[in-house]
């Protein structure tokens, strides 16, 4: 299995697992154990997606399930601004992590696309 921790974006897409998981202790109940879990499948999926694809000749299929990942935690974290779980603060904090991870995603697809 290649090693994966020194990627940034497996620092990143942990980091922000990590402060996805803290944040949503503090959620209302039906929040934590839907929508906020939800979330948590998803950040959890997108890391896996980014070992598997670092372990993987061929990147694209896993760099594009990460990308869906994406998405979906964008449009439900969305939501939890929405239904004003999250600050805006906390909310404009989360969707600039997500963007960063975002690029490094397309960055590193664009650069197997290449290699295939």
């Amino acid at each position: 299995m290649a090693r994966y921790e020194h990627l940034p974006i497996f620092k990143d897409v942990y980091d922000f697992n990590l402060h996805f998981f803290k944040l949503s202790r503090g959620f209302p109940k039906d929040i934590k154990y839907g929508l906020s879990q939800e979330i948590k499948e998803q950040t959890s999926l997108l890391l896996d997606q980014i070992i598997l694809a670092n372990d993987n000749i061929d990147k694209r299929q896993y760099l594009k399930k990460a990308e869906s990942c994406i998405e979906l935690i964008k449009i439900k974290t969305r939501m939890l601004r929405d239904l004003e779980v999250l600050s805006i603060k906390s909310y404009g904090f989360i969707f600039a992590w997500l963007i960063k991870i975002s690029k490094q995603i397309t960055a590193w697809k664009t650069w197997s696309e290449k290699e295939h």
